[in-house]
């Protein structure tokens, strides 16, 4: 029986060995990270990513959606508003008291851009960090007329600022 190169196994489907089977998939997915990136958008992005239950992966879904994206050259920006403040961690960035973040903006003491930090683990990934005084941020603003608007007229602002522009915003 004459032995086939590995393109011929894959394509009738046999190979070898599990081993083979594997390093074949292996090279598959390699060539897909080679490939030219997709194209960015036009104008920013908004997703917010939520679910009333905990535990479900919302954290860990939005900071590996953001930095896929950053590696393909998307300028990203995390708005990270969970107390807890597991994305703000997961990109590399404080967050202690002494550190001013989404709390502040909602307040409105800060504007976003002011407390916008960028991963040092990968370019064009920034983070808007959150601290435990989160937590008590709805008690603080609930009673304001504007309290639900908050958020979206910092975002609003701070794209209207002129500064460097964002291809994607996820909210956490």
């Amino acid at each position: 029986m004459k032995q086939s190169d590995g393109a011929d196994a894959q394509e009738r489907g046999t190979l070898d060995s599990p081993l083979a089977t594997e390093l074949l998939d292996l090279v598959a997915r390699r060539r897909i990270l080679d490939a030219p990136p997709p194209p960015l958008p036009a104008f920013t992005r908004v997703i917010a990513v939520s679910n009333q239950k905990g535990g479900v992966g919302k954290t860990t879904t939005t900071v590996n959606m953001a930095a896929a994206l950053a590696r393909f050259g998307a300028r990203v920006l995390v708005i990270d508003l969970d107390p807890q403040g597991n994305a703000t961690t997961a990109l590399g960035l404080e967050r202690h008291d002494a550190v001013e973040g989404m709390f502040e903006v909602l307040l409105g003491e800060r504007a976003l851009g002011d407390v916008i930090g960028e991963s040092p683990d990968l370019p064009g990934l920034f983070c808007a960090p959150s601290t435990l005084n989160l937590a008590g941020v709805e008690i603080t603003i609930a009673t304001a007329e504007d309290s639900r608007y908050r958020l979206h007229r910092a975002i609003t602002d701070h794209l209207n600022a002129g500064g460097p522009g964002y291809h994607y915003i996820f909210i956490d």
